[in-house]
């Protein structure tokens, strides 16, 4: 997509952000507001951007749970009493998380230090130079780091735009409670087909009817099945790195048809019940009151989904096919940490930045919120101190032990991802049946992956 038209389609669409209770200052702002913030950004500011000796303060942008919040606001302030820096956190869910950061980034008033799902580093790059090389300066430890690993999901070209903030994979959670109540037969070592998987839940409806076998939302049905279910038919990328896609039609409705069976055997919810909470699927009632049996998410997603009535999560492996041509079970970074180009002390951030993934205080104040870190010396630090969940860590392990290809970063690009999700709602709504599907989005995406391709 060209620049003017990226900047055409931000200007006409609606941002809007979902906060979390207390969230930092991350509310729309009109033209001028816009413009307000980044001169009193640069003025507070302009004695510090070359390392002077100014009062500085730097702000944090993230997304996550209340408890994620919670410890990066505890390791914020520990780091302003250990060096005077003042860092203001701008948190909030990852609804519309991207498409606020867009808008900041094109006008100038983005945070400086900036939390990225990794394929943001590949888009956002198409559009401007609006991060720092990390390399270029010594102030990082690089090694306390697996650098092939940092640079295989963090660079963009020769140039290191981030820094892995934790491990991730996708796994099968389940309520040891539920489980437990039901009799349904999983635990850790349980490695399910997606045959087996309906076969299960419609056992576990016969006996519980009242029960929610797979929670799921439309976000967590397209990323975490859909897209899974065809990979392991296809195996490889999803988008392949010359901008071909690496699917068929009839491995797109097979997925469609699979998603299908699993609403009409009500072994999910119906869409229409899930849409308020679609991308906060914790806090659907559902889940919040202990009611499903199993949920298929990120690892590192574990702490979010704790809560008064849900307390014993266990983990084991994604749905594999016997005679699948890739596992499917995406593992990268949680996400990665990047900082702004145009920050009023690049200097002062790195070292945060530093602090913060290096520092034993630090790892300590953090522990699991953002997953299984990243650097096996804070693995360490957490499981000798107790601060790594268990379960978690397990999560971790059998999806690295069981991954498939490592995805680009067009795998999750945001266009062809809402072409794609809006497409299954379409789907699961009855409007289009498998095929239908399977032919509009292969003509849907022929737009998005040629702007990738520059034509």
């Amino acid at each position: 997509m060209g620049k003017k038209k990226w900047m055409a389609m931000l200007l006409a669409g609606t941002v809007t952000l979902s906060m979390l209770g207390g969230c930092g200052s991350w509310q729309e702002q009109t033209p001028k507001e816009a413009e307000n913030t980044k001169e009193e950004h640069t003025q507070e500011g302009e004695n510090t951007k070359d390392g002077g000796s100014g009062n500085i303060s730097l702000r944090f942008c993230w997304w996550g749970s209340d408890t994620r919040h919670e410890k990066t606001l505890e390791a914020l302030a520990k780091y302003e009493e250990l060096t005077g820096v003042h860092i203001e956190g701008e948190y909030s869910t990852i609804s519309s998380y991207y498409e606020k950061l867009v808008t900041q980034l094109a006008g100038g008033t983005a945070p400086d230090i900036i939390q990225l799902d990794y394929p943001w580093i590949t888009e956002l790059a198409a559009q401007g130079d609006f991060f720092v090389d990390l390399e270029a300066y010594d102030i990082i430890d690089f090694g306390k780091f697996d650098m092939d690993y940092t640079k295989g999901w963090c660079s963009e070209g020769d140039k290191l735009a981030a820094l892995p903030m934790a491990q991730n994979g996708f796994t099968l959670f389940y309520n040891r409670d539920v489980v437990k109540e039901s009799g349904l037969a999983v635990d850790e070592s349980t490695e399910w087909t997606w045959e087996d998987l309906i076969r299960e839940g419609e056992k576990f409806k016969a006996e519980n009817p009242d029960k929610v076998f797979l929670h799921s939302d439309l976000h967590t049905l397209e990323k975490n099945v859909f897209k899974p279910y065809v990979l392991q038919q296809c195996g490889g990328q999803w988008i392949n790195d010359d901008f071909t896609v690496n699917f068929t039609e009839e491995q797109l409705a097979n997925a469609y048809a699979y998603l299908l069976e699993l609403e009409e055997k009500d072994l999910i919810q119906p869409l229409e019940e899930t849409m308020a909470y679609n991308g906060n699927i914790d806090q659907n009632p559902v889940w919040a009151n202990g009611e499903a049996a199993l949920l298929i998410r990120w690892a590192s997603d574990y702490p979010s989904l704790i809560n008064d009535n849900v307390q014993d999560i266990g983990c084991c492996r994604l749905p594999v096919p016997a005679d699948a041509a890739d596992t499917g079970i995406n593992c990268k970074p949680s996400m990665v940490l990047a900082v702004n180009k145009d920050s009023v002390s690049v200097e002062e951030c790195l070292k945060f930045a530093n602090w913060m993934m290096t520092d034993e205080e630090a790892i300590k104040i953090l522990g699991d919120c953002r997953g299984v870190p990243a650097t096996a010396e804070a693995r360490t630090l957490l499981e000798e101190n107790n601060l790594l969940n268990p379960d978690l860590k397990t999560g971790i392990e059998i999806a690295s032990q069981n991954a498939g290809t490592a995805q680009n970063g067009y795998h999750d690009n945001s266009e062809i991802t809402s072409i794609s999700t809006e497409i299954l709602s379409r789907v699961l709504y009855k409007d289009l049946t498998p095929e239908e599907a399977a032919g509009e989005l292969m003509d849907t995406i022929k737009e998005p992956l040629a702007a990738l391709a520059g034509n």
